[in-house]
């Protein structure tokens, strides 16, 4: 069996997947808490972190862990979601130990020194500032906010200037030991790798002291209001979020809705880009985008186009997500869109790091692995009348957010027909 899985005695989680043909291998250590488990004065908290552990550890410079591995022609990272903060690198074979041995004293032994907190609030800033800066990256985040207003699930993961200019030290220490504990920690690596060794490695270098704190419960996202926002600013383009709330990982309709996602906007063939595209010429970018959560998830639609074009624009949109209620998506072309869906899937699972990526995923989520086989025979099972069926639960009045970035966007909204919805 290529995939194998170790969950040692104080809950740290080990899994691998052994990849023949394969000289590379992709570890990532990823810890089970993102923006949404934050306290709303420690937004950010979370991304703050993932920037400090790479500041210095006990035994190694910032300097010597950014030589660690790009000396060996290798490479690391870290990102921080809203569910997940993940560390991963991608070496050769035999420098798996050197991976193992940098991520782990970063994630255990931060210096987290109060210099490198003031220093890399700065940077933080300038990360934010660059977002707000960027309309097409700033109008996700105003979608999330407005699709579950208040809630933590659609916070930034950034935070904000104010709450990260509000962390201390302190902060940081205790959200580290709250949260980046055995329990809530998993070793994942695919390509060119032994279990066993990477078992051993793990005890040797996993070695988390923190107690989990009790977090405190959040009601559910879907019981939490939605609202459409315009964000009037001087651009030479309006900036558009189109879409709902969807399925959490774990539900099978998750299927369905990756079948929308590539009719609708999945490429240059998609519903949306030949409509607003090709046909109108309103837009020079347009693209669906999906998400999944634990509890919930989320499909929409970005464009970007002037703003006296982006009512019509947005009426656009609306009109493809109504047609995908109304008409069953034909056979040939259910057809085409899963052969679509195999081959992203096949040729993404070329690359060591997206097989990493995909183990983890099933893991946090299931608890359990799905290989691309058992991914695709889901996949073939979905029917026309499966996706009509689903589009008429996501694409009701009431259920959508608009989130519009440039000028005049407020007017657009109150101008807007959601007749074309029905």
């Amino acid at each position: 069996m290529p995939y194998r899985k170790t969950v040692l005695n104080n809950g740290l989680r080990i899994i691998s997947e052994n990849v023949p043909g394969f000289r590379s291998v992709s570890l990532g250590i990823w810890v089970e808490v993102g923006s949404r488990h934050e306290p709303r004065p420690l937004a950010g908290i979370s991304h703050f972190l993932e920037h400090m552990v790479f500041k210095g550890t006990r035994r190694r410079s910032a300097r010597d862990i950014a030589l660690a591995l790009e000396s060996l022609g290798g490479s690391m990272n870290a990102f921080t979601a809203r569910e997940q903060t993940c560390y991963y690198a991608r070496v050769l074979d035999e420098h798996l130990p050197r991976a193992m041995d940098v991520l782990a004293d970063m994630l255990i032994n931060p210096r987290l020194s109060s210099h490198d907190v003031l220093k890399e609030r700065k940077v933080i800033c300038e990360e934010i500032r660059d977002v707000e800066d960027a309309p097409s990256d700033l109008v996700h985040d105003l979608f999330c906010e407005n699709l579950w207003v208040g809630h933590p699930v659609g916070r930034p993961i950034m935070g904000s200037i104010r709450s990260v200019s509000k962390i201390t030290r302190r902060d940081l220490t205790d959200y580290l030991r709250a949260h980046y504990v055995p329990e809530k920690t998993l070793v994942v690596a695919s390509g060119r790798v032994d279990h066993e060794h990477l078992v051993r490695l793990a005890r040797r270098h996993c070695r988390f002291t923190g107690t989990t704190a009790p977090e405190q419960p959040q009601k559910p996202p879907a019981a939490v209001p939605l609202q459409n926002v315009g964000c009037d600013r001087k651009l030479n383009q309006s900036h558009v979020c189109v879409g709902v709330r969807a399925t959490p990982f774990v539900d099978r309709r998750r299927y369905p809705l990756l079948i929308l996602h590539n009719l609708l906007g999945g490429g240059m063939s998609s519903r949306l880009f030949q409509s607003l595209r090709e046909r109108h010429g309103l837009v020079y970018n347009v693209y669906s985008f999906h998400d999944f959560f634990v509890d919930t998830g989320l499909f929409g639609a970005y464009f970007g186009t002037t703003p006296r074009q982006a009512l019509k624009a947005t009426e656009l949109v609306l009109r493809e997500f109504r047609n995908t209620k109304r008409r069953l998506v034909p056979a040939h072309l259910l057809h085409d869109i899963k052969n679509q869906i195999r081959g992203n899937l096949i040729i993404g699972l070329e690359s060591s790091s997206n097989r990493m990526h995909r183990l983890a995923r099933h893991e946090m989520f299931t608890g359990k692995y799905q290989t691309a086989r058992q991914t695709m025979k889901e996949i073939d099972a979905v029917t026309a009348q499966d996706v009509r069926d689903f589009a008429n639960e996501l694409f009701r009045p009431g259920s959508v957010a608009i989130s519009i970035i440039g000028p005049g966007g407020e007017k657009a909204l109150a101008k807007l027909d959601w007749d074309t919805l029905k």
